[in-house]
């Protein structure tokens, strides 16, 4: 999966995980010369322009995205975006390879902004299927998947 961090995190932090310690996360290979790509999707917090609570609502987004509410987030299952909680002794004896998100977020990218772009992510979802399900060698795979998503992305 690219960058499904969160998920790979959580496993380390559920205490009902079936999966603790067995979990690891892996820049995507790449041609030499070139930086692995990752995906790069956050939430943002912000105020409405017309907000009557504005200085509430920043105290609260300045409480949300401290340091401690960033680590603490972390260890609950979220995923902490500051490079302190990346980099943290703590996190990083809980999840083990935490300290990794600063080097996935070096090639980061953000989702294509395309109308069409449901329908192209069901066409890698099923690819992604066949691969796990079948004995269709990937390069085949990769070249069909392509193919549907010329046909659909004129």
């Amino acid at each position: 999966m690219i960058n499904w961090f969160g998920f790979a995190s959580v496993c380390e932090v559920d205490v009902d995980s079936k999966v603790k310690g067995k979990v690891g996360v892996e820049v995507l290979p790449v041609d030499e010369g070139h930086v692995p790509a990752s995906l790069n999707v956050y939430w943002l917090y912000t105020i409405g322009s017309g907000s009557k609570h504005k200085e509430l609502a920043y105290d609260f987004i300045r409480f949300a995205v401290s340091r401690q509410s960033d680590k603490l987030l972390t260890l609950e299952g979220g995923i902490g975006c500051r490079i302190s909680t990346w980099k943290d002794e703590e996190i990083n004896r809980v999840i083990p390879y935490y300290h990794q998100l600063e080097q996935l977020h070096e090639g980061a990218k953000s989702l294509p902004q395309k109308n069409n772009w449901a329908a192209i992510a069901a066409i890698i979802n099923q690819m992604v299927l066949n691969a796990i399900h079948s004995e269709i060698p990937n390069e085949i795979l990769l070249k069909g998947a392509q193919a549907q998503i010329d046909l659909i992305d004129k």
